[in-house]
């Protein structure tokens, strides 16, 4: 039975995913010895003294240490850390050992009214990014879906998305609308994602993200049902000013892609639908380049959701 990871392994082989993101070779070590019997990471050259690893390596170490310890080991530092009431308790700095005090709460908003534990909450009249709530008060969840939102501008302005052109049994309009959150501290993602996943069995789960490799990455990998994009990703080629920068700069997310891809066609029998994320991203490898959330509201485009098949 695979245990825990624990801090040192993590930091170590933290270290060596954020060097070789997409794989490569180690020397061999008792560390890089327990990585690969623990958690099947690599194949061991053994003449050669070194272990090789592949970005599905890289891949599949995250998902264990997302399932086992709530965070990416890509990106998220090891868990642990307490709450500063807790350490009060004990230490006379309260700030020593412990997380950011946000890291318990989560961002919602709505474009009517909240409706969680049974109770329904009116919103304030004022413009506002939502509500921070403790994540672990809510129980229950009474709208129609839960959606997950990359960018942190949606959440001031989820009355101007364009969900016209949606055609699903699935209103929106009564969606509970969720920050993911960033890297930083004060915004952790772990809460946000805890929450997101915990109401799977329950409601439907849609992930509305930027239309380009690591918003379809962030799509796959949060466990929702649906995501929310563009109705016509060619769109993703409108006249804007300026020069495609963040393109080159997600690498890592293409490759994550590409092997997911050739993961779904070794597969037997599986169908492909015409609307489904592959021909998305095939679209995006044609034009080279992407388009944020905040173009999406401002231009008022046409949206629509792909169905995400999960294992």
């Amino acid at each position: 039975m695979r245990t825990t990871m624990n801090k040192p392994l993590y930091i170590f082989a933290q270290g060596i995913i954020q060097k070789h993101r997409q794989g490569g070779q180690i020397k061999n070590s008792a560390l890089v010895k327990k990585l690969h019997e623990d958690y099947h990471f690599g194949q061991v050259d053994i003449p050669n003294k070194q272990l090789t690893f592949s970005i599905t390596d890289v891949i599949n170490l995250s998902e264990i240490t997302r399932s086992s310890l709530g965070v990416d080991i890509r990106d998220a530092p090891y868990p642990g850390k307490s709450d500063r009431l807790s350490n009060a308790h004990k230490y006379r700095n309260e700030k020593d050992l412990s997380y950011a005090v946000s890291k318990d709460f989560i961002l919602i908003n709505s474009l009517s009214t909240l409706k969680i534990n049974q109770t329904t909450y009116g919103l304030s009249s004022l413009s506002s990014l939502g509500n921070y709530i403790k994540a672990d008060e809510i129980q229950s969840v009474e709208h129609s879906c839960i959606v997950l939102v990359e960018n942190l501008t949606v959440m001031a302005n989820i009355a101007k998305i364009n969900l016209s052109s949606i055609e699903c049994d699935i209103d929106l309009t009564q969606a509970l609308w969720l920050y993911r959150g960033d890297v930083k501290a004060q915004q952790n993602t772990n809460t946000s994602y805890h929450f997101f996943r915990r109401f799977k069995e329950d409601i439907p789960l849609i992930c509305f993200s930027d239309l380009d490799p690591k918003g379809i990455e962030i799509a796959l990998t949060s466990n929702a049902d649906y995501w929310l994009t563009l109705n016509n990703s060619n769109e993703v080629d409108m006249l804007l000013s300026g020069n495609e920068q963040e393109w080159y700069k997600q690498g890592a997310s293409i490759s994550f892609l590409e092997e997911k891809i050739k993961e779904i066609n070794s597969l037997e029998n599986e169908n492909i639908d015409n609307h489904c994320w592959q021909n998305v991203f095939c679209t995006l490898l044609t034009h080279r380049k992407t388009l944020k959330q905040e173009h999406m509201l401002k231009h008022q485009l046409a949206l629509n959701l792909i169905a995400i098949k999960t294992k």
